[in-house]
């Protein structure tokens, strides 16, 4: 992961990583919130509420080399998102979401 202690570890906005990634920007939101997608907050409060949401360019490239790796033909985004080792109730989230999209 990236050193946030840097003040030179540019830090992405939320507009940037739409447009990386080609998704829509409450799809970014979402994940970042539900904790699917690696993020930074400024100046939130201390529940983690408010504040900016920004992204490192560093930190999304190995999330990305994580999803790569995980992802095997005819998995399901949860069974991914697990294999990621993305915390289980993101996963649990997308698996319900998705149950309830078919």
């Amino acid at each position: 992961m990236s050193d946030l202690d840097d003040p030179r570890t540019p830090l992405l906005t939320a507009s940037q990583v739409c447009e990386q990634l080609n998704v829509s920007r409450p799809w970014l939101y979402r994940a970042a919130r539900d904790g699917r997608i690696p993020s930074v907050r400024l100046g939130s409060d201390e529940t983690g509420e408010g504040g900016l949401l920004r992204f490192v360019q560093e930190d999304i490239d190995a999330w990305l080399d994580r999803a790569r790796a995980a992802w095997q033909p005819g998995d399901s985004s949860a069974q991914t998102l697990r294999r990621a080792n993305v915390p289980e109730s993101a996963a649990a989230r997308a698996s319900s979401q998705l149950a309830t999209r078919q």
